[in-house]
Order: C-alpha cells, then structure tokens, then sequence
C-alpha cells in the first residue's frame, strides 16, 4: 500500500469527514460520499462481519450489490482477504491468473457480470476488523496513490460511524437501512423453515441467489411474500 500524501487518513481528515458524514445521516451516507470523492469508482460497499454471518450494510453505483453478494454467498472474494488479512486488497484486473487463482468461483462470475477491478479495505475498530469497505470498477486499471489514501481515510471514517451505531443501538450493533432489515428478516424465516442456525441460513439465501442468477433482495422479497421456502431436504 502506498504512503499517505497530504494527511489524507490524519485524525483531523478523518474527524472532519465523519461530522460531514454524520450530518448527512452517517453510516447510510458513507458510500455515496466516497464515491463522489472517486468519481472514476462504478460503486461502492460496506459490509460488517458479524459471528451470524455478513450484513451488507450500504451500497451505491453499479454492480457492487452482486458482487458484495456474490462474495458471501460463495464464501472467497477481496473483502474475506481484506477482513482476515487486515490489510488492503487491491484487484486491478480481475482477468489476471492470479485473481482467478486466488478465487476462481468469484473471478469467473465477477467477470462475466462486468467487473473487472476489485479494491477492498478492511474496516479496523481498537485493530480488530469489523468490516470490510470495497469498491469496484468496469473498466481494469489500478487505483492511485491518492484514491488509495482517500479510501484508507474513509476505512477509518467507518470505523468511527460503525462505533456510533453501536452507541446509538445500546450497543446491539450498527443501524442498518431497510434492505438489510429485510435480509435479516428473511433470515430467520428461513432458519425456522430449515431448521438451521442464523449463519446458514444466510448461507443458503445468497447461495440461492446465486445459483439462480437472481438478486439476493428479490429472493428475500419471495421468502417474506411465502412464494419461496428453503425446507430441511434442500441444498445449500
């Protein structure tokens, strides 16, 4: 990873963008924000990591929903790398052996659907990750010195709003937005029609959407309208 220019990712940087963030409905408005820093960036997405399993918690632009999904549902992709590793993750071209050596069900797949460059954050609270920030791209090319610094600074910037959430919740966790409410609701239809744990049976939702070329929240919308059931007999 580069070095910081400019105190990009200084605590003054990161303080003001917060209270800019904040005033604009914080962790909700983090996406938007950076990708109207990096106009060059098709979409932006922010997952937390919970011992339930992966909450996308926002998105913005094009494409980074499925590929967000496509990397829980499948298990492998940028943000796992990023998450464990705690270290940045940066996929300037995704049609390069080692990206599809590294995860060869995600490559393929993220490929065929128009992504071609993947940049992953990992999102630090006290050093323990709790997040991932990613970003991606149709077109290959790599990120520069100072979009890299932007999104280090916007990693930070989620730590500190994800902090808030979890204050603003009584400590329940972050304040998620209504698709990812409705995700969570689903889930635990599924886990009491399968018989399942909470982890699993989010498993099994993305896994679902993915096997039948379908968006994870038009799957949610048919498990909470009773059109779809996951019972114990089904696969994964």
């Amino acid at each position: 990873m580069s070095a910081l220019h400019d105190d990009q990712a200084g605590p003054d940087s990161v303080q003001r963008t917060v209270s800019t963030l904040r005033a604009r409905g914080g962790t909700g408005a983090l996406c938007a924000g950076l990708q109207a820093v990096l106009p060059a960036i098709d979409g932006v997405g922010l997952t937390m990591f919970t011992p339930h399993g992966r909450v996308v918690l926002a998105v913005t632009g094009r494409l980074i929903d499925l590929i967000e999904d496509l990397q829980i549902a499948l298990g492998q992709g940028p943000c796992f790398d990023a998450f464990y590793t705690r270290r940045p993750v940066l996929v300037s071209d995704l049609d390069d052996v080692p990206a599809i050596a590294d995860w060869p069900d995600f490559g393929a797949r993220a490929v065929a659907v128009g992504i071609r460059a993947v940049f992953a954050f990992p999102v630090l609270l006290d050093g323990r990750p709790v997040a991932t920030l990613e970003m991606c791209r149709i077109t290959a090319g790599a990120l520069s010195d100072t979009d890299v610094d932007h999104a280090v600074r916007y990693a930070a910037v989620a730590a500190v709003l994800l902090q808030d959430d979890a204050v603003a919740g009584n400590g329940a966790g972050a304040v998620i937005g209504e698709e990812a409410a409705f995700l969570l609701q689903a889930t635990g239809r599924v886990m009491v029609q399968a018989d399942v744990d909470a982890d699993t049976a989010l498993h099994r939702l993305r896994r679902y959407a993915v096997d039948h070329d379908r968006h994870v929240r038009d799957v949610v919308v048919d498990v909470l309208a009773h059109r779809l059931r996951f019972d114990p007999s089904s696969a994964s």
